[in-house]
């Protein structure tokens, strides 16, 4: 196994203990809040990292195009996930990116049975990006909000867009796997 593919299970690996400090970072104050923001951007560095060293060294396999993204999901899922139970985003947000990753990867899972793997493209990362960038600030800076539309909410609405976009965007690339008839 390479080391981007041990990179993207590593970003796996790690959203086990960031979920854990998030979780219980209201009782655990900033010390858990620091180190659930500390998880996670280390986690989000690894997927800088691994998608970098796969094209800088030719490193590219059929398992990171799947799992990439996979572990990018697992993260961004469990932070959105556990932000609705803490009050910090409503849930309507997090629906919003969840259905966009269920379908994309129902999308990915046809397309493999196919033979073909279609890789992340450029707006599906700046996608990802913006979610793990909004998320860290929420980390650091959100705080509980009684009401629907706050400034965390005003802050996801950049990821939120992007992913509703990009996922459009990647429909529209892999229509004609279901155009086919078969």
């Amino acid at each position: 196994m390479n080391l981007p593919n041990k990179l993207t299970i590593a970003r796996l690996v790690l959203a086990v203990p960031f979920i854990y400090f998030l979780e219980n970072s209201i009782e655990g104050g900033l010390v858990y809040r620091l180190v659930a923001l500390a998880l996670f951007a280390v986690a989000s560095i690894t997927d800088f990292f691994d998608g970098y060293l796969a094209r800088k060294h030719n490193l590219i396999t059929d398992f990171g195009k799947v799992m990439d993204p996979l572990a990018d999901k697992v993260l961004v899922i469990s932070a959105l996930v556990v932000m609705v139970y803490l009050r910090y985003i409503p849930s309507w947000m997090s629906i919003v990116v969840i259905f966009r990753e269920f379908l994309i990867s129902g999308i990915r899972i046809v397309v493999a049975a196919k033979g073909e793997v279609v890789a992340a493209n450029k707006l599906g990362k700046y996608k990802t990006t913006s979610q793990m960038i909004v998320i860290m600030i929420l980390i650091l800076f959100g705080k509980q909000y009684p009401t629907v539309f706050n400034l965390n909410s005003y802050l996801m609405i950049i990821p939120v867009i992007l992913t509703i976009w990009s996922g459009i965007e990647y429909i529209n690339i892999t229509k004609h796997y279901f155009l086919e008839g078969n």
